[in-house]
């Protein structure tokens, strides 16, 4: 039985948009994510669907387990979010 915990990293992204305004988001997410490719499961939705609504996300915005960030969002922040998740 595998006891490796895997942490779950939603995107939430626009849509109808150029996807120049979201390069750099994405940028930040995959950065953060390659360090712990191993133990993250990505997925991508739109900012539309129900769960965005749900989450309080209108725009862009990232799920990293339990925690939530709107818009703009660090590396460190998704790393700091991953490592928590992990701990957890």
């Amino acid at each position: 039985m595998n006891d490796r915990k895997i942490v779950n990293v939603r995107v939430f992204l626009p849509v109808g948009v150029c996807s120049c305004s979201y390069v750099g988001f994405l940028g930040r997410i995959y950065e953060a994510m390659r360090k712990y490719a191993d133990v993250v499961d990505y997925s991508e939705d739109i900012s539309t669907s129900e769960a965005a609504k749900q989450l309080g996300i209108r725009f862009r915005g990232v799920q990293v387990g339990s925690r939530v960030f709107k818009e703009n969002v660090t590396t460190e922040q998704i790393e700091e979010a991953i490592r928590a998740e992990l701990e957890a």
